[in-house]
């Protein structure tokens, strides 16, 4: 499959989500990738994207044609939050912020990233706690918790499963799609106080 009709139909489709008509999208080859996709992406700001593509990766050939429209949807969708309640500065921020551009993932192309699934319900329960002390903390370890930490002891993906879980289970009890809660704040999706911070009015932080 070309990789240039790919992401002009890919944005084409997103485009029924979002206007993107003032999104630039950047692509360029770059060996910063996945490993096991060998693409990978960046929201810069709410207006420009970067596509990373790795052809040199061993599974590029084989994982493009479904990671491209994949990544490009879980970059979109944080530009477009970008634009409205923005990506945010402390953990519990970030992890919805994660967690609606994997769902958007899910959404767009029927299927979830791994990286969004990389826990079990065990881990799950046991990190959310170990979290909470830090939700509310603009200086907490981005990469540690999202791409892991074996010294510290956080596995891969943390982050990405943790937001992931908490936005699926706002979502199954609002009835919101991802893309309708792009500019929900984050507060929405913790339970009053979790988060420490005052949690919005649910009159209009369910508005989707």
């Amino acid at each position: 499959m070309q990789i240039e009709p790919l992401i002009h139909d890919s944005l084409a489709e997103l485009s029924d989500h979002f206007d993107l008509s003032d999104l630039d999208v950047i692509v360029y080859p770059s060996t910063q990738s996945i490993p096991e996709l060998g693409v990978n992406g960046f929201a810069e700001s709410g207006h420009l994207l970067h596509l990373k593509l790795d052809v040199s990766n061993r599974y590029f050939a084989s994982q493009h044609a479904q990671a491209i429209p994949a990544l490009l949807a879980h970059e979109v969708h944080h530009c477009m939050r970008d634009r409205t309640v923005g990506y945010g500065e402390t953990l519990a921020q970030a992890l919805v912020s994660e967690g609606l551009a994997c769902a958007f993932e899910r959404q767009v192309t029927g299927r979830l990233p791994a990286y969004a699934t990389a826990l079990s319900d065990t881990q799950l329960d046991e990190w959310l706690q170990r979290a909470l002390p830090h939700l509310h903390s603009p200086s907490y370890d981005h990469a540690s918790w999202f791409f892991g930490n074996p010294r510290a002891g956080i596995p891969r993906h943390c982050g990405y499963s943790l937001g992931y879980a908490q936005v699926d289970s706002w979502m199954k009890k609002t009835g919101c799609t991802a893309g309708a809660a792009v500019d929900v704040p984050a507060t929405a999706f913790w339970q009053p106080g979790e988060d420490g911070s005052t949690p919005p009015d649910t009159s209009t932080a369910h508005a989707c």
